[in-house]
């Protein structure tokens, strides 16, 4: 590689600031685009650190773009068309992610079943899908423990986010 060359690389913290704007501009302008079409109340993203669900590292702002402990992104659709990015997880993720969840007074599951209850959605998107990979990251437990915390009637709601995903 030429001097030339390695000059334009940029170091890493410029490149994490423009991944990080790119994200942003993903977040507030493709998710609600593809609630729309994809007539989704709420998309929920639950994994474990070193079990990553694929799509949580598109969706994490540098440095943190991996599953600390147990990551759980809920993306809300409000009645405007707007979607509020709630986070159930001890780091928080800047201003990318609200913060729903306060380990001192109750567990990362009963924190989603009161988010979920409390926005009482008629569809609720999981990582889950027959077809691609990229859409199917959705562990077992998790997708137990999520089955558990919300109950029967919250998981009729649930269908697949293979057509977010991808």
């Amino acid at each position: 590689m030429t001097q030339q060359l390695r000059d334009r690389i940029l170091p890493l913290r410029q490149r994490a600031a423009i991944r990080n704007e790119w994200l942003r501009t993903r977040l507030d302008t493709v998710i609600p685009m593809l609630f729309a079409r994809e007539s989704v109340d709420m998309w929920i993203i639950a994994c474990r650190e070193y079990n990553e669900d694929p799509v949580i590292m598109t969706m994490l702002p540098e440095p943190a773009m991996s599953a600390r402990r147990r990551t759980i992104l809920v993306f809300a659709r409000n009645a405007d068309g707007s979607v509020d990015r709630l986070t159930l997880d001890r780091y928080g993720h800047g201003d990318y992610f609200q913060r729903a969840w306060n380990p001192d007074k109750e567990t990362q599951y009963a924190a989603l079943r009161r988010v979920v209850t409390d926005r009482d959605p008629a569809t609720i998107a999981l990582n889950i899908s027959a077809d691609f990979a990229f859409g199917d990251g959705l562990s077992h437990n998790e997708h137990m423990q999520i089955a558990d915390a919300l109950g029967a009637e919250l998981m009729q709601r649930t269908v697949s986010a293979e057509r977010l995903c991808l």
